[in-house]
């Protein structure tokens, strides 16, 4: 029986060297496949660490900087309504420390590059915000000596005039440095993130380039290099894409940051979703201060303002009841006079912390400034709210305050109540509240007095 398969040197030539120069060619094309692919992986890793290396890290300090310049923007504007001296001096010393902080993000930016104008300016901002702080402060340092003195005669009164129109203008000052201030750090965010979109273009246009060439040199190996483009667009493109995208989502909310492998990327992941993560926390941090007073947690007047118009709206809309007490600490002033103002800030404390456990959970209570409290009780009637400031004023006159020193210091509070009338709004209902308030006053103080 004859072979069907021949020997190979029985085989023509030219069928062997065509075999032979397939396999030869099939062979170069799996080299330069793999070649391909390995110059591709490399390239992307380097250009994955320059991302890691540069262009995040310039993007976290813009960022740092954009929350330290509006944090320190919020201080220096609430230096002006400072009401106690340890009041300004912790601002003064929340403003230094951010003002040091961005000073740490600027040097951080500088090593990386950022521009060197735009940092000049920023700087120039920075310094002119801080001595526009220390102005306000050295105004309300003034302002509160001069409230303190008993005797105030005409020249007094003029010079706490001249005092709030300083105080007004530099306010006006500081909130046209503030926004700025603001368009530099944006527009140096708005860099690093332009500069982060063009090395990631650049890294993905490597990676495609690299994909193309494996395509051209091996259509034979088109399954290999399916598989290699697959594997690049899911390990490194789309992740890069899912960080921007993070980046780009991360002020609307709350964002998951990919996380998948042991790479730069990795590490760009862990980072980011670190910086979000620091982000959301200031934000909640300026967003209580900007809600509360610094010295006794209350909600301060502003917000206080707010919540109280959204409540009496509705108590109208649908005809509930509803109530204010306010009260005023007797004798603060002999208070800070004898005791200095330490003692004074311990006082309007200890009254925020006994005016909050008298009231419910649905109530609100503020500081009004200097030793002034409120507290809105919705659906009450003026028995009940009457009851609540009997049951604030004894449990102050009933609980002294017990100093540093070891001494006991007995506080007393006047009090006026309203119950909100058909038609009125909070300036009326807040008016009459004061005047019953006053009465309690005239009345010898340490009692309840109803408004008429």
């Amino acid at each position: 029986m004859p072979r069907l398969i021949p020997k190979p040197e029985e085989m023509p030539s030219s069928i062997f060297r065509y075999l032979v120069a397939r396999a030869v060619v099939v062979l170069v094309l799996m080299a330069l496949v793999a070649a391909a692919a390995v110059l591709g992986l490399l390239q992307a890793r380097q250009d994955n660490a320059v991302l890691a290396e540069l262009h995040l890290p310039r993007f976290r300090a813009a960022v740092y900087l954009s929350m330290d310049a509006n944090a320190a923007a919020a201080l220096s504007v609430r230096m002006s309504t400072a009401a106690s001296q340890a009041e300004r001096r912790t601002l003064l010393d929340r403003l230094a420390e951010r003002h040091q902080a961005m000073e740490d993000h600027i040097a951080a930016m500088v090593d990386v590059g950022a521009d060197a104008e735009s940092i000049t300016a920023v700087r120039r901002l920075r310094d002119s915000l801080m001595d526009g702080a220390i102005a306000l402060s050295a105004i309300a340092q003034e302002e509160i000596a001069l409230r303190a003195m008993d005797h105030k005669d005409a020249a007094l009164l003029t010079r706490l005039g001249e005092l709030e129109q300083r105080r007004r203008n530099l306010v006006l000052r500081q909130q046209d440095l503030s926004s700025e201030l603001a368009g530099f750090v944006t527009a140096l965010a708005t860099e690093a993130g332009h500069r982060f979109d063009a090395q990631r273009d650049l890294a993905s246009h490597t990676q495609l380039k690299a994909v193309a060439v494996v395509v051209a040199c091996a259509l034979a190996a088109m399954a290999a290099v399916a598989w290699m483009y697959v594997g690049l667009r899911r390990h490194v493109v789309d992740r890069i894409l899912s960080l921007r995208v993070a980046m780009l989502n991360w002020r609307g909310g709350a964002v998951e940051v990919p996380r998948d492998g042991n790479d730069e990327i990795t590490q760009m992941s862990d980072t980011l979703a670190e910086l979000i993560g620091a982000v959301e926390r200031r934000n909640q941090e300026l967003e209580v201060m900007a809600s509360t007073d610094v010295l006794t947690g209350l909600l301060n007047r502003r917000r206080f303002a707010e919540r109280a118009d959204e409540e009496i709206r509705r108590a109208q809309r649908y005809g509930a009841p509803l109530s204010l007490v306010v009260g005023d600490i007797d004798h603060f002033k002999a208070v800070n006079d004898g005791w200095g103002h330490d003692v004074g800030d311990l006082a309007l404390q200890h009254v925020a912390a006994i005016w909050c456990g008298q009231l419910r959970d649905v109530d609100l209570s503020a500081r009004m400034g200097g030793e002034e409290f409120v507290a809105l009780l919705p659906e009450t009637e003026t028995t009940p709210a009457q009851l609540a400031a009997e049951r604030m004023r004894t449990m102050i006159a009933d609980l002294p305050l017990t100093t540093p020193g070891g001494s006991v210091l007995t506080l007393t509070i006047s009090l006026g109540v309203a119950t909100l009338l058909p038609g009125e709004s909070l300036a009326d209902l807040m008016r009459r509240a004061d005047q019953a308030m006053y009465q309690a006053k005239s009345a010898g103080r340490n009692v309840v007095r109803l408004a008429s």
